[in-house]
This record gives structure tokens, C-alpha cells and sequence, in this order.
């Protein structure tokens, strides 16, 4: 046991109460034995102390941390990075309302041993729809951070970074871990830590995590209502894509998504009466320097004419709907 790196499964928590019990006894199943679960309660007013007391004693020591007030979001999940990664060689983020097989840190981490450039491992996610297809080359699973990019903007992979295993010592060059800026704080990360020189991609084609949809949850609550995914994705192409993509591809891209993303605005405005979320976008955009004028919206609308008839290539990867 003492040859085996460290790991820290982290959870930062608020009022988890629902689900926590069964994502702590998730962690305790693990089949890898070096591990620690550090919890950070962020001043939950349910049963989530009690839930964590329960644990005291067990078999995956539990670390618990308790915030004085409770913090923003992201804030918390920043000092919990900051408390799981001491003293650990890897660290993975547990939502209290996620879950994993048995098997996921022994495999993940024996993967990322493999080579000691791979700053981050992945894998496919149980959902209530079934397990997703991120569409990456099933003979490898190892991948540079520079095909990452490429296959996330250009090809139309995905990610599931709710479920990342962190190699420690690649996270050390970006504090806070998490731009809290962005509700999709962890994807940047993820980015972020490919595009540092010679980082490499860790993939396993098996559901290692479980991520559960529900009412409460923060994807239902304020990604879904207001399409967060599209302006939060127009920064990410922004920031990481063009690592990964020459001037003319990041430029063919980018104007594609847009385009894409200005006939979503149409539809949530005129098609499907979401004011609220096209003034969202519209206030984001504004400060971002791409509020549509009139003639952007058309060359949209021809666009998705020429489309129709064949003339050129629809949009179709993320985000949609």
C-alpha cells in the first residue's frame, strides 16, 4: 500500500442530505487502498453533518472540513481543491450527488501512472439517458493535449469533467483551480491543463462515473433554463481552441458556432417565448464584444438556407438543443 500514490476523492457539499450517504458509500467501495475522502460541508442547514459523522471510523479514512459561512459555489469547490490535494499525488472531485463504480480510482490511477505526462484522466458517465459517447478512438487511451482540443471543437468529442481524475502536481501552476466565473468551471480546467506544454490526455472507454439529474441540481437549476452551455462554450472556443487549431480552422469554427448560437437566440426569443434567457445572453454578449446586430442574425438565417440545401455543413457538435 505504501508504494501506491496517494489519492484524495474530494466533495465539497451544501445541503446534500438526498444523496451524500450513498456517493460516501460509493468512495468507501473503492477497490483502491492508498485513498482518503476529504468532505467540505459548506454550512449545510439538512442532515449532511450527520451523514458525514456517520461515516467517522471508516474503512476510506474521511477527512471533514466545515466552511464558518457558506461560500459561493465555486469559492468552495476552490477550497476544497485546496484542502484534498495536500500531501496526495492525485485527487478526484465527487459531487455529493454523483457516484462511481468500485473499480474507477484503481483504474484511473493506473492509467495516469502509465505516463507521468498525463495531467488528466477521463471516462464515459452514467446518466438517467444511459452512458454517453464522447466518440474517442476506442484503440488508444492515451491522447496529447493538442488532439484533445482539436477533438473537442473540431470533432465533436466530449468530456465528462465532473468525473476527472487530477494529477496533483500538473494542477499547481493555476490558482484558484476553478474560474468561478463560468458555471462549467471544471470543463475550463480541464482545458486549461491540456494546453500546458507536453500534457497528455488519459481516456478509459467504461463508465467511471455516475452523475445524477435532478431537480436541485445546478445543470437543471441554471444551465438548462437559460442555455448557459452556448455563451459558456463560445468563451471556452475563445480561450483554448485555438491550441489545438490553425488560424483558419479556429476561425471556420468559431464563425460556425456563432452563427449556430445566433439562430438558437432567434429560437428562444420568437419560437419558444424564453425572454429570460435571450436577455441572458444578450447581457453576456455585450460584454464579450458579440452582441448580434440585424445582419448578423440574417447571415445566420442564410446559413441554415444553404444548409438545407446542401450547400454547406450544419453544426453539429456541442452544444445543441
Amino acid at each position: 500500500m505504501s508504494n501506491l500514490p496517494r489519492v484524495a476523492v474530494i466533495t465539497p457539499v451544501y445541503n446534500g442530505a438526498p444523496f451524500l450517504e450513498r456517493s460516501m458509500a460509493h468512495v468507501q467501495a473503492q477497490t483502491y487502498p492508498n485513498l482518503v475522502h476529504v468532505v467540505l460541508n459548506n454550512g449545510s442547514s439538512d442532515g449532511t453533518a450527520e451523514i458525514i459523522a456517520s461515516f467517522k471510523d471508516a474503512r476510506v479514512p474521511v477527512i471533514v472540513f466545515e466552511n464558518p459561512i457558506t461560500l459561493p459555489l465555486p469559492d468552495n469547490w476552490n477550497r476544497a481543491v485546496s484542502l484534498g490535494r495536500a500531501d496526495t499525488e492525485y485527487f478526484r472531485i465527487l459531487c455529493a450527488d454523483d457516484g462511481m463504480p468500485p473499480d474507477a480510482i484503481e483504474k484511473m490511477v493506473a492509467l495516469a501512472e502509465s505516463d507521468p505526462n498525463i495531467s488528466v484522466v477521463c471516462c464515459l458517465r452514467q446518466t438517467v439517458a444511459g452512458v454517453e459517447d464522447h466518440r474517442w478512438d476506442k484503440t488508444r487511451n492515451v491522447f496529447d493535449g493538442r488532439d484533445v482540443m482539436r477533438g473537442c471543437f473540431l470533432d465533436g468529442n466530449g468530456l465528462a469533467p465532473p468525473h476527472a481524475l487530477y494529477r496533483t502536481s500538473a494542477t499547481m501552476v493555476r490558482e484558484p483551480f476553478f474560474d468561478g466565473s463560468l458555471t462549467a468551471f471544471d470543463t475550463d480546467v480541464v482545458f486549461f491543463l491540456l494546453s500546458q506544454d507536453g500534457a497528455k490526455f488519459g481516456y478509459l472507454h467504461e463508465p467511471l462515473g455516475i452523475t445524477a439529474r435532478h431537480k436541485g441540481s445546478i445543470t437543471e437549476k441554471e444551465v438548462l433554463p437559460f442555455h448557459k452551455d452556448y455563451f459558456e462554450w463560445l468563451v471556452l472556443m475563445s480561450r483554448h481552441a485555438a491550441f489545438g487549431l490553425d488560424r483558419a480552422e479556429f476561425a471556420k469554427c468559431k464563425q460556425a458556432f456563432i452563427r449556430h448560437y445566433r439562430r438558437r437566440l432567434l429560437a428562444w426569443r420568437w419560437s419558444q417565448s424564453n425572454n429570460e434567457a435571450f436577455r441572458w445572453h444578450l447581457e453576456r454578449l455585450k460584454s464579450f464584444g458579440h452582441v448580434p446586430r440585424a445582419l448578423d442574425y440574417a447571415d445566420a438565417l442564410l446559413d441554415y438556407a444553404l444548409y438545407k440545401f446542401g450547400m454547406r455543413e450544419r453544426w453539429n457538435n456541442y452544444p445543441q438543443g
